[in-house]
């Protein structure tokens, strides 16, 4: 039974709840072990599509629990280290996982909550909620959260705030990508129950290799531009035609493969996918 967390299962998908609400969701060790091993376990379950990430309390998580560890890039004592990889761990795992993941974020995201949020599929934010990287005034470096926070919001956006450690809003989140939507705090579970209800419409399989394609793609191309620094990057390939001239086989071979393997059974004549949830459809998508 899991002492920081409390997991709530729902038809077809889970809620995973940060639940140290005395200390605004802290991270320490034994979330993190916490955390690693719920994400293993629910993207195993067949029985679940989609996991959303949430916070209890007043915020959603308030980063490193200080008084027990601290997360950053100086050296210090073996068991700090040793809690520093185990966070990477957890939070790659979140990131890999082969579910659909969806951060809710409400109140304070800071430091590893915004790793905890930018590893995660999809970002829904109240629009009372506020963000900070302060790693520099506390005199770290936020070296297990970059990867994420750089993919989310690209290098110059986080270079500006992994830099000034300032406080920014939720309109500022969403104006550099770093949440998909935002909603008032009252709307934020209607919105979170009507994205999962959109990953019920999904084939799993095809959800994951999408996954996979998204975050392979761009290490291929920085493989490929490793290998030969001197060559043109490759023309991007023309999504109304995946086989055209200008498509990058090593590129476009993967998409193909997840285009046939998700044209699944179940497509033609007036039948649903036999990966749709049985039940009340979302709204835009009924049976014919």
């Amino acid at each position: 039974m899991p002492q920081t967390l409390e997991i709530e299962y729902k038809p077809q998908a889970a809620v995973v709840w940060l639940s140290r609400p005395d200390v605004r969701n802290a991270v320490d060790p034994l979330m993190v072990q916490e955390l690693t091993e719920a994400f293993e376990a629910l993207g195993r379950d067949p029985q679940v599509r989609a996991i959303v990430l949430a916070g209890r309390g007043i915020g959603f998580c308030a980063g490193a629990d200080i008084g027990q560890t601290r997360y950053g890039a100086q050296p210090g004592e073996q068991d700090d280290r040793a809690d520093a990889l185990a966070c990477a761990a957890m939070l790659h795992t979140i990131y890999s996982c082969p579910k659909a993941t969806i951060a809710r974020v409400h109140g304070i995201c800071m430091s590893v909550g915004m790793g905890l949020a930018a590893a995660c599929d999809i970002t829904i934010a109240s629009a009372h909620a506020t963000f900070a990287l302060p790693e520099t005034r506390l005199g770290l470096v936020p070296a297990l959260i970059a990867p994420y926070v750089l993919r989310a919001i690209g290098p110059r956006q986080a270079t500006r705030w992994f830099l000034t450690g300032e406080t920014f809003s939720a309109t500022e989140a969403w104006r550099i990508g770093f949440v998909h939507d935002l909603c008032e705090p009252e709307s934020l579970d209607m919105r979170i129950a009507a994205l999962v209800d959109t990953f019920m419409l999904t084939a799993p399989d095809a959800v994951l290799a999408t996954k996979q394609l998204v975050h392979e793609l761009p290490l291929r191309a920085m493989e490929k531009k490793s290998a030969d620094p001197a060559a043109a990057p490759p023309a991007a390939p023309d999504i109304g035609d995946a086989g055209g001239s200008n498509a990058d086989p090593a590129a476009s071979a993967p998409a193909a493969d997840t285009m046939v393997r998700g044209a699944s059974p179940g497509l033609s004549g007036n039948r649903l996918p036999e990966w749709i949830v049985a039940g009340d459809h979302p709204s835009g998508l009924a049976p014919v």
